[in-house]
């Protein structure tokens, strides 16, 4: 009995010990000005990336030199896609020429994005510990 009472008091210790957190570091590079700020938005779900809504981190750093490092902590373990742009003129949207094509430096977790923004599966990168990843502008 006192074996059972000991395992069952280090079953409820460990389910009140937090979630492990993760950092996630996104280094960017091929950036060609530093105008306006770096925005970097992060998520974890399909619906919510393609809606860019619902982001689970976010950072708005201004841009320093020809690549940066952004980094975002106290990330749970999970999967996670990360959307980014370089907005050069601080008006916090990503300009579009007329046919819906970026005007300012944009990129996408696993470099996606060649002819359109990659799918959520396509982007994503599993978070299960510290982690860095590399994103090019285009």
């Amino acid at each position: 009995m006192r074996l059972i009472n000991k395992l069952a008091g280090a079953g409820l210790l460990v389910c009140a010990l937090p979630a492990m957190a993760h950092e996630l570091v996104v280094n960017v590079g091929n950036i060609a000005s530093t105008d306006g700020h770096l925005l970097v938005a992060v998520y974890n779900q399909q619906t919510h990336y393609d809606n860019n809504s619902q982001r689970v981190a976010v950072q708005k750093v201004k841009m320093t030199g020809d690549s940066m490092r952004v980094v975002l902590g106290d990330l749970p373990a999970g999967e996670y896609a990360v959307k980014l742009f370089q907005d050069e003129n601080d008006n916090g949207s990503i300009d579009m020429n007329a046919m819906g094509i970026p005007t300012e430096p944009y990129g996408f977790s696993n470099n996606g994005g060649m002819f359109g923004p990659p799918s959520f599966d396509d982007a994503k990168i599993q978070l299960n510990q510290p982690t860095e990843i590399e994103i090019q502008l285009r």
